[in-house]
């Protein structure tokens, strides 16, 4: 239901829109570059070090759930300024961890408050507007999330050169105190629940009833899951794999996540094309037989020691098919449930980092840096792939049987 108005978003609402949506990103590719140097302080592990990704991920899955839903209750805004608030509070205690530990404890809960941002971008979109409207304001919000990636590491990697890692997470609270300034003077109150009619109130509960009891939208949650969890192998783990086998630096492994997110872009681009022609399903079946093509690639390269181009670009394929493939999951899934489309993005937007929270550090004390990149992001990619096949039986089934029906 659109309680403030069916028209574009202005040029001022887009900037507090990006900034929040920032936050997210942010914290996770800002960050990357200072891996090395936090495992180096702490004297600990890649698999130990990569917990603080971990944590900041998990963070922000539970968060987005958790206020997303909250916001359905109690309006949008004042969730969102608490929410920026506490990320630059505790962006600043994690400049001053005394521990690994203590940093990853700090980290799951600047992850949690930083979901807000994301979460409640979206959900004041779906407020303020319908139709080709809310289309055109979450692609544009598209972009914003993609140039988080590109100019975080960049902004990681520089802040390295003059200051220790602890300075990056000064650089981030200054991100968030930008939001939380732009959150109190420019985001108005988007969502009134108390001008939702009673009948409207039952729908929805029903829709969302629906969405929990459809196998069909859950194997599309996997699927978004897998995809991130081959994107954030690549920021987590990629970063020591380079440095370990190739002698790779923070600044030069910056440019390598900047080329991925440029491929992310390229991506989105031809599948928003590709979709008109061949539609989503086998757009994402050709899009995941490219992913774990390169990631096949990326695993024979890592232990044969391949040329280091070659064993980038294999990464850069991977990580870059993402953009437009969880863009065709995430439709697929939603396509049967625009009255739960709130419930629905807040399950799949929290997959994109469940698995990517847990699966990476597991694999590095299992596998090793070199081999658990490419074999978790073949894996992931493979089983992807299976779900996807399996998806579309299903899916054919059930509108044969709808058919029938009829």
């Amino acid at each position: 239901m659109s309680i403030t108005g069916k028209a574009p978003i202005s040029l001022r609402g887009y900037l507090v829109l990006g900034a929040l949506t920032m936050i997210t990103p942010l914290a996770t590719n800002l960050f990357v570059p200072a891996l090395p140097a936090i495992a180096l302080a702490f004297d600990s592990s890649t698999s130990a070090t990569q917990l603080t990704v971990s944590a900041a991920l998990i963070g922000i899955a539970i968060g987005q759930l958790v206020i997303g839903s909250l916001s359905d209750h109690v309006g949008r805004r004042m969730p969102a300024l608490i929410g920026t608030g506490l990320f630059v509070a505790l962006s600043v205690l994690c400049a001053f961890a005394p521990s690994l530990p203590a940093l990853v404890v700090l980290r799951f809960l600047q992850g949690f408050a930083g979901a807000s941002g994301v979460v409640l971008a979206r959900a004041s979109i779906r407020d303020r507007t319908t139709g080709p409207f809310t289309a055109q304001a979450l692609s544009r919000l598209l972009v914003v999330a993609v140039l988080a990636p590109i100019i975080g590491p960049f902004i990681g990697a520089l802040a390295l050169q003059v200051i220790d890692w602890h300075g990056v997470f000064a650089v981030l609270a200054v991100a968030g105190a930008a939001a939380f300034l732009m959150t109190f003077f420019w985001f108005p109150e988007t969502w009134h629940r108390h001008l939702v009619s009673k009948d409207d109130k039952a729908l929805e509960e029903v829709a969302r009833h629906e969405l929990m009891r459809d196998p069909h939208f859950w194997s599309m949650v996997l699927v978004t899951g897998l995809l991130g969890l081959i994107m954030f192998s690549w920021l987590s783990t990629g970063s020591f794999f380079l440095a370990d086998q190739y002698g790779v630096e923070a600044t030069e492994y910056s440019i390598f996540l900047g080329l991925s997110a440029v491929a992310f872009l390229i991506s989105a681009w031809i599948n928003s094309r590709a979709v008109l022609v061949i539609g989503a399903f086998k757009a994402l079946v050709r899009g995941l037989i490219i992913i774990g093509s390169a990631a096949a690639v990326l695993v024979i390269g890592s232990i044969a020691h391949w040329p280091l181009p070659v064993v980038v670009a294999s990464a850069i394929i991977s990580v870059g098919a993402f953009g437009g493939m969880i863009a065709n999951a995430q439709a697929i899934a939603m396509e049967h449930h625009g009255k739960a489309a709130g419930t629905a993005s807040a399950f799949l937007g929290s997959s994109q980092f469940l698995l990517g929270a847990l699966i990476p550090p597991v694999a590095t004390a299992i596998f090793g840096d070199t081999w658990s990149m490419g074999t978790t992001m073949f894996v992931a990619a493979v089983i992807a792939l299976i779900v996807t096949l399996l998806a579309r039986k299903g899916s054919e089934l059930r509108n044969n049987e709808l058919e029938s029906l009829a």
